[in-house]
């Protein structure tokens, strides 16, 4: 049994490499009009110690799931794009026990009206937010740990609907600019959660709107045929002053190992002034297995 499976599971990556060498799984099955990059990946780490005096080491492992999909469509008058950016991890660390380390919901879609070749008016929406619960870890008096929830689905969560004027000089670089209305929602009836609430009321808010100037710049670059590299920054400000900005700066650079593996690099810078003074960074260096839809 164990080697009908080996030897199915060896047919099924030797088919996908196949696949995947000609750019994806369904790239026949793509339309005409549009362009699509879809890719669904796991990636897994692992380190096991057992009386092993030779160093020091601690037990731990790592997973992550992702997928990111850009899909556009493209009309003579408009073209409709959709993006959604899912990922869920967690690791393990012995003595530590489980904690999450990465978890999102990222959907948005823009409608750009070929009015001209680069300027383009736009209009779009975009849902934000994650799948499970977020902890904050502490200590009581005894050393026992203590989990308090900070976080989960649609607390917070964010919708946007924009409408602006994006510039398209070519396929590798775009900036838009919009005027934005920006929604917190906290769906949850605790006061743990302060991300939709006005700190100068009494009473604590569960919903914010906030109506603003939206920013938006993408770059991405294919410096071969196996290592492409992109970027996104994000900034929203509201109407109340330019201190209140908000903000997001993703960065990934990708080598194709083989047809089957990927090596990433990736920085983030993220600010949100409801959520802490100071700005928030995460980097992240993985290998593992991709699935290239398109």
């Amino acid at each position: 049994m164990k080697k009908s499976l080996f030897a199915i599971g060896c047919a099924a990556l030797i088919s996908a490499s196949t696949a995947f060498a000609d750019g994806g799984m369904f790239e026949a099955w793509l339309p005409e009009n549009m362009t699509a990059d879809v890719v669904a990946a796991v990636k897994f780490t692992r380190m096991q110690f057992s009386n092993w005096k030779l160093e020091d080491g601690t037990s731990s492992y790592t997973w992550l799931f992702s997928y990111d999909a850009d899909l556009k469509n493209h009309w003579s008058v408009v073209d409709w794009r959709n993006k959604l950016n899912l990922a869920l991890g967690y690791t393990w660390t012995d003595g530590l026990g489980k904690r999450k380390s990465s978890d999102k919901i990222f959907y948005e879609t823009m409608a750009d009206f070929n009015v001209s070749e680069k300027i383009k008016p736009y209009v779009g929406a975009r849902f934000e937010s994650q799948f499970t619960r977020g902890y904050d870890y502490s200590e009581d008096e005894d050393g026992n740990e203590i989990k308090t929830t900070i976080s989960h689905f649609m607390a917070p969560g964010y919708v946007t609907q924009m409408a602006g004027v994006g510039y398209f000089p070519n396929d590798n670089f775009s900036t838009r600019l919009a005027f934005a209305n920006r929604m917190t929602i906290v769906n949850d009836d605790s006061d743990t959660y302060a991300y939709a609430d006005d700190k100068d009321t009494k009473k604590v808010e569960k919903f914010k709107d906030e109506p603003g100037l939206e920013s938006i710049t993408e770059f991405k670059y294919a410096f071969s045929d196996i290592v492409n590299f992109k970027s996104r920054l994000w900034a929203f400000v509201n109407f109340k002053g330019f201190d209140q900005i908000d903000g997001r700066w993703e960065n990934l650079l990708v080598v194709s190992l083989s047809p089957l593996f990927e090596f990433q690099v990736g920085y983030d810078i993220a600010y949100d002034k409801d959520l802490d003074e100071d700005s928030q960074h995460k980097n992240m260096i993985l290998v593992g297995v991709t699935w290239r839809w398109f």
